[in-house]
């Protein structure tokens, strides 16, 4: 297997180059890519203290430990039982196992656009052919149907979305998810639905999830986003089909054995009670809503950047109008005097957009300077870019 690199990831590691500092752990520039939750603390998980007699051993079953794929279909409200889910090392490796488990060379994907990078990327080292089904600004980010029917072909197996989208933040109402699921099953297609993010909707409604709308769809997800929880490394998959979580569970035993972390999976699951569950959620999305009202505001009065409002999580995927390539953009924004950080729109294949994240993680400050030094570029580009008969 061959994986080459891609645009999104090459730039990561340049804006991690020019603005995070190793030594002291943190950003030196106004980080405006942050897509987690507010990142808690041990202490605010286990409130009872940690339990020092833990035994550092596996958990000693194959799909996850029992009770904590019992709070997994709890928190998350699946209709299925906890021997329809198989825990992961987070949701990374849920799609790899789902997407390398029901994909072989020669077959089809269709995988949504703008998207998370990796199944198109497993797709080429897995030698699957695939299609990218656009979402559409003017359709609030979201999916045509007719468009999608298109795109099937007699070898398609999957279809990959992400709902809530990365990195427009838009989410499928039930029908219109109820209705992609349909259209699969006329000819039997599998749909994966990463929802790291479903947890996270604005409205406060949460968003539907696949496994509960389709015996073909394949959640995955974990508690990096929802709760920014991503040192834990614990995710999930679920499906309806059994086939599907048994070929996934065998893959695995080839990359991570059947063992999890039992100190992950003790935070995760004391996180993963319903109750405290939501608890923890509402306090994201609370510590989210100033940086939410603050960007929301620059949207509407900036004049050069607008948005589709994220319905859900803390992503958006705005245009501008500046003729300059969103990558030069956004490497100028990274050097000084500006000192800002956003994502190129061309890393996911969309021209003329930028990637803004204003994740709890990042302070309202750095939100702030990060919108103002915007402005300020615009104001310089302008004027290094104004016609010379204009100054006369």
């Amino acid at each position: 297997m061959r994986v080459e690199s891609q645009k999104l990831s090459e730039f990561f590691n340049i804006g991690r180059d020019l603005g995070w500092d190793v030594e002291k752990q943190k950003w030196t520039v106004n980080s405006l890519i942050d897509p987690e939750g507010r990142s808690y603390r041990l202490g605010e998980i286990l409130e009872e203290g940690f339990p020092l007699d833990l035994p550092l051993v596996k958990s000693g079953n194959r799909y996850g430990y029992p009770p904590l794929r019992d709070q997994v279909v709890a928190s998350q409200r699946y209709d299925v039982s906890r021997d329809n889910v198989l825990v992961t090392l987070g949701t990374q490796l849920s799609n790899f196992l789902a997407l390398s488990t029901l994909l072989e060379p020669g077959d089809h994907a269709i995988i949504d656009a703008p998207s998370w990078e990796q199944p198109r990327v497993l797709c080429e080292a897995l030698h699957v052919h695939y299609s990218l089904i656009g979402r559409r600004q003017e359709l609030n980010w979201g999916i045509d149907l007719d468009e999608l029917a298109s795109l099937i072909t007699p070898k398609t197996r999957v279809i990959y979305i992400c709902q809530p989208n990365n990195p427009t933040g838009a989410t499928f109402t039930e029908a219109d998810l109820q209705a992609l699921c349909d259209l699969a099953a006329r000819t039997g297609i599998y749909v994966i639905s990463d929802e790291i993010y479903r947890g996270l909707e604005w409205s406060g409604e949460l968003s539907p999830s696949v496994v509960n709308l389709y015996e073909r769809g394949v959640a995955t997800s974990s508690v990096s986003k929802t709760l920014g929880m991503s040192g834990t490394r614990l995710g999930w998959l679920a499906s309806q089909d059994r086939g599907v979580v048994e070929g996934c569970l065998n893959l695995k035993y080839y990359m991570t054995l059947h063992q999890q972390s039992r100190l992950d999976e003790t935070v995760v699951m004391a996180a993963l009670d319903p109750a405290r569950y939501w608890e923890l959620v509402r306090g994201t999305m609370e510590a989210a809503r100033p940086s939410f009202a603050a960007v929301s505001h620059w949207m509407r009065t900036n004049g050069v950047f607008s948005w589709v409002p994220p319905a859900g999580g803390f992503l958006a995927f705005p245009s501008y109008d500046l003729d300059l390539p969103s990558w030069d953009l956004c490497i100028r924004l990274l050097q000084e005097p500006y000192r800002t950080y956003l994502i190129p729109g061309s890393c996911y294949g969309y021209e003329g957009h930028v990637r803004f994240g204003f994740g709890p993680g990042t302070p309202l400050s750095a939100v702030e300077a990060g919108m103002e030094q915007i402005d300020r570029f615009v104001a310089d580009y302008r004027e290094e870019t104004r016609p010379l008969a204009a100054t006369a």
